[in-house]
């Protein structure tokens, strides 16, 4: 196999494992989000995105408990 393939594969793979945790949010609250959003007129571009973070934010709790480290 060829060295760029497997170049290009393990970097595509790192892209999407980088890229799912920000996009996970609950089926439900998307669904929300979706339903507010056909109900509001967008006039840039981006506003779709920026309303759809937005409404994903207030819907999603924040963490309750102190992030704990590991000490080495």
């Amino acid at each position: 196999m060829k060295p760029e393939i497997v170049l290009v594969a393990v970097i595509i793979c790192l892209a999407m494992m980088s890229v799912t945790p920000a996009l996970a949010a609950p089926r439900q609250i998307e669904n929300l989000c979706s339903e507010q959003a056909r109900h509001v007129t967008f006039s840039y571009r981006g506003d779709y995105e920026a309303f759809m973070a937005n409404c994903i934010a207030n819907h999603t709790p924040t963490p309750t408990g102190k992030r704990k480290y590991r000490k080495y």
